[in-house]
């Protein structure tokens, strides 16, 4: 018995998964970043870079549980 390959969904895989790598990867690395800026500027009592980086953080994290969200709705729809 001789399988099936669904090409199509192969070469999106090729593309689809590296993209979902790169941006889980980039934004909580701006999570990290930026916390640890903004308890830095804080500590040294500078309030405008210290906020810079928490937005820098919090905007890191809205994108990762965006991702985080958007992957879960791609598992679980039917198709």
């Amino acid at each position: 018995m001789i399988a099936a390959i669904d090409i199509d969904a192969l070469l999106e895989l090729v593309w689809a998964a590296p993209l979902a790598v790169l941006v889980v990867t980039v934004a909580w690395a701006l999570v990290i970043r930026g916390t640890t800026g903004a308890l830095e500027a804080r500590r040294d009592r500078r309030a405008i870079p210290a906020a810079r980086s928490a937005f820098v953080a919090l905007a890191g994290a809205v994108l990762f549980a965006m991702a985080l969200a958007f992957g879960l709705l791609i598992m679980l729809s039917k198709s």
